[in-house]
């Protein structure tokens, strides 16, 4: 019997190493912090959409709507 393995397509992003927010390839700069340092080297992802009311962009410290990586290059974030 063969093993199941979870899908390895990605989606067309990158992280930022200076606050772990996700960009579309294209962009240059970071719109969070507007560093241009940025990995292929992340997993996981939170998109906050609704920031004032939203426990886990309260909990992580985000004040704004964006999509931002759980973990980049090996560190969670």
């Amino acid at each position: 019997m063969s093993q199941r393995r979870a899908p390895s397509r990605r989606p067309p992003l990158k992280a930022c190493k200076e606050c772990a927010t996700l960009a579309y390839r294209d962009v240059e700069r970071c719109e969070n912090c507007g560093s241009t340092n940025f990995t292929d080297d992340w997993e996981g992802m939170i998109v906050v959409i609704r920031p004032e009311s939203s426990a886990v962009a309260r909990h992580v410290g985000l004040s704004k709507s964006l999509m931002r990586a759980i973990k980049v290059s090996g560190k969670v974030v």
